[in-house]
């Protein structure tokens, strides 16, 4: 019995850990969007620098370059379409902006080597309007 008792309890370890991180990913990609939407923030890289930051202050003992090689942040007009040079004062007030977080589950999982969960990555996409 004692078996079949530690396997359940790391499988449901693993589980709670997967949707703690799916939590995350969303929680970073409102963070993220909710910068994108501020007529102070002037660029896509201030914005990944807030979805980064959210993630270090959620995922403390994770080194920074395990986390950062984790991360892709996506910064579009609503459309999908790329924002130009990566400046977001093109976009005008009112109109739509789309930040989607793509984070890698294995960069933060404690039982690497399992995929039973089917996907290792979990994406999340908010969409805001520009002030």
């Amino acid at each position: 019995m004692l078996p079949i008792l530690i396997v359940v309890s790391l499988g449901s370890t693993d589980v709670a850990q997967y949707i703690n991180l799916a939590q995350s990913v969303t929680n970073a990609s409102r963070q993220g969007s909710r910068f994108a939407c501020r007529d102070t923030t002037e660029n896509i890289q201030e914005v990944e620098t807030a979805v980064r930051a959210f993630f270090q202050q959620s995922f403390p003992k994770t080194p920074t370059e395990v986390l950062n090689s984790a991360i892709e942040v996506n910064v579009t007009h609503f459309d999908g379409s790329l924002v130009n040079e990566g400046n977001l004062t093109s976009i005008q007030s009112g109109d739509p902006v789309s930040v989607e977080v793509i984070f890698d589950f294995d960069a933060v999982r404690w039982f690497k080597g399992f995929d039973y969960l089917g996907s290792d990555v979990r994406q999340s996409i908010t969409i805001g309007r520009r002030e």
